[in-house]
């Protein structure tokens, strides 16, 4: 089966500590315009190891779970699109006490033929315009505590 793999980093001024729990389905509604899920399971309410929650976007319905959580360093999400794909969203955070650099890894194995095709349509340039679309949002909260509007 065919994979891609697409990968991003950038800058943010605070430090990991203030960025990690950002990265979270819960705290996403604070920072992501138009940002929707369904948590499925947490037992803090928050994002932690084996967390599960639900997202659907184009109309695809997807199943994440925290399949690594290490504050403020890393943390891992395995996405499942049933008879699709599967896909790992690495996100790694360096930094002292005003910056963080965040390393977005994104690997999609395709499951299936109309899987491949998803893959095959990926264009690099839509992937960059959502990755700075995330980058400018989270950059815009740290600086001002509101949500950038789009």
């Amino acid at each position: 089966m065919k994979t891609l793999t697409r990968h991003t980093t950038f800058d943010v001024e605070a430090a990991p500590e203030q960025v990690f729990p950002l990265l979270c389905p819960a705290r996403e509604y604070d920072w992501i315009a138009p940002w929707s899920c369904e948590m499925v399971h947490s037992e803090s309410g928050v994002a932690e190891e084996d967390c599960v929650f639900r997202t659907e976007f184009n109309g695809e319905p997807m199943t994440w779970v925290v399949s690594r959580y290490a504050p403020p360093e890393c943390i891992e999400f395995t996405c499942f699109v049933p008879s699709r794909y599967v896909m790992r969203l690495k996100i790694a955070l360096t930094g002292g006490e005003s910056s963080t650099r965040l390393d977005w890894t994104r690997r999609w194995l395709a499951l299936s033929p109309p899987g491949e095709d998803w893959l095959a349509a990926r264009a690099e340039e839509e992937y960059a315009q959502m990755m700075a679309l995330l980058r400018d949002s989270l950059r815009h909260y740290l600086a001002t505590g509101d949500m950038l509007q789009p």
